[in-house]
């Protein structure tokens, strides 16, 4: 399940929340999820707070809870991530 790579569960949404160097380096990551994590026309929520933090939010847009498309987008993020530098 996706919570076992970092995320967790908040109501019917998939939450990571990920602490980057700066700010380039938080915009960067959103860049690079932004291009990697499509899955079937869906993207996750991504919100730069703080400086440096990265907040990446996978939800249903039909309101029906987390599926296998949701934990499906989640797990393509955790794959792209895998290979970023995180600080």
């Amino acid at each position: 399940m996706a919570t076992d790579r970092g995320w967790r569960r908040t109501g019917d949404r998939l939450v990571r929340d990920i602490a980057m160097r700066d700010f380039d380096s938080a915009l960067a990551l959103v860049e690079y999820v932004a291009s990697a994590a499509v899955d079937y026309g869906r993207r996750p929520d991504m919100c730069i707070s703080q400086f440096n933090r990265v907040r990446l939010t996978v939800a249903n847009s039909h309101h029906a809870g987390i599926t296998q498309a949701e934990l499906r987008l989640a797990a393509r993020i955790s794959s792209a991530l895998e290979g970023a530098t995180l600080v």
